[in-house]
């Protein structure tokens, strides 16, 4: 009897936690109305936060205690603007609008770009958080064949990370997970979680020499008050890339890579130093098919155009070695993600709170839903 009570008052307790919890949501645009993408979002007082999505929203839980913190909003060529959570709350017209920062370079003599580059390669370790820390990650991959939806996998993760001071990650361990049925005629499989190639493909993390490298301001922007030159650097047998430096910081704001279309997205943390926000690529190419297939789906030519796409959300980050925990699962270093075997619990799914979907995945999941006509919700339930 007294187990059962235990049990009951566990249970209250549980679902009282999760009425606590608030929904609190927002979209960010310009003065002129447009819409803003990749915005860092961040409580003022703690590690957690989130980014806008393509379409300028974003979407965090708050306990009630939170809800007197501040939320901190920054993004390069806009002034940093502070909200406290309780007004946004109230606020019934949720539209968050940033002002653009005057840049005052045209009064800096400037550097030659690639000695700014040469700067932010040396200052990387004191600009970022380089030693071991625990990420907290959302992480989607959406897969297409001929322009639609065949296969979508979300994970929520951890990994121990070094930052782009360091060439990898060290420790991988996928908590959560769930797909759709998987209608692709291409079995496309990468031998490790695609996570890996945020880290190895991150030219910031190999970048050691700036020598055979041609090197060009593009432009100017700003970041946290900072003016951030904006400098592109083509490689001789590499797709070109380009970061955005902060001139008096030498700080790496954004890197924004050509090959894959690859984008990362930094952010300071409460100590002022740099961490990872925000990251997506997308690959995309024609793949060989056989001439069965070929004939069997009436292609012209014996070959299918796949796209894989790939987000990434950071929700937090723990520097405090006393509170990580990240358990290596060595088979996601060499498991494509949507085979790797993790518990799908409908449960966690329900209350967590993933960041809105863009036009771009509602889609996507609308595409996945029409192939046989079977509810994303049934198919997560079926093939997890």
């Amino acid at each position: 009897m007294k187990k059962l009570i235990l049990i009951l008052l566990f249970i209250g307790s549980s679902i009282n936690a999760i009425a606590q919890k608030t929904q609190v949501y927002g979209t960010i645009q310009d003065e002129t109305g447009m819409l803003i993408p990749y915005v860092s979002v961040s409580f003022a007082n703690n590690t957690k936060g989130t980014t806008s999505n393509d379409d300028g929203e974003f979407v965090i839980q708050v306990s009630n205690e939170e809800k007197q913190d501040t939320l901190t909003i920054n993004c390069l060529g806009f002034n940093t603007y502070e909200i406290k959570i309780q007004d946004l709350i109230d606020k019934k017209d949720k539209n968050i609008v940033l002002t653009e920062t005057a840049i005052s370079l045209n009064e800096v003599e400037l550097l030659q770009p690639d000695v700014y580059v040469q700067r932010a390669i040396k200052q990387l370790k004191t600009n970022t958080i380089s030693s071991r820390h625990q990420l907290t990650l959302l992480y989607r991959r959406a897969s297409s064949e001929e322009g639609k939806a065949r296969f979508f996998t979300e994970h929520y993760l951890k990994i121990y990370d070094k930052g782009p001071a360091a060439k990898k990650m060290t420790s991988i361990e996928v908590l959560e997970s769930r797909k759709s049925a998987d209608y692709r005629f291409l079995k496309k499989k990468e031998n490790h979680h695609s996570i890996i190639p945020m880290t190895v493909r991150n030219p910031l993390r190999h970048l050691r020499s700036t020598k055979n490298i041609q090197w060009t301001k593009e432009g100017d922007s700003s970041y946290e008050g900072e003016d951030v030159l904006i400098i592109k650097g083509k490689p001789k047998d590499a797709a070109p890339f380009i970061m955005y430096i902060g001139v008096d910081t030498y700080k790496v704001y954004k890197v924004d890579n050509a090959a894959n279309n690859s984008l990362y997205v930094y952010k300071n943390n409460n100590e002022g130093k740099l961490q990872l926000a925000y990251h997506s690529r997308q690959w995309k190419s024609g793949v060989p098919i056989s001439k069965k297939l070929q004939k069997n789906l009436k292609k012209s030519k014996p070959e299918l155009s796949a796209t894989y796409k790939h987000e990434v959300f950071v929700l937090d980050v723990e520097t405090n070695k006393k509170k990580m925990k990240v358990r290596n699962q060595a088979k996601a270093w060499t498991t494509d993600m949507g085979d790797l075997k993790v518990p799908y619990h409908k449960e966690f799914w329900a209350n967590f709170i993933t960041p809105p979907d863009t036009k771009y995945f509602k889609q996507i999941k609308k595409e996945l839903e029409s192939n046989f006509g079977v509810p994303l919700e049934t198919q997560f339930k079926l093939v997890n």
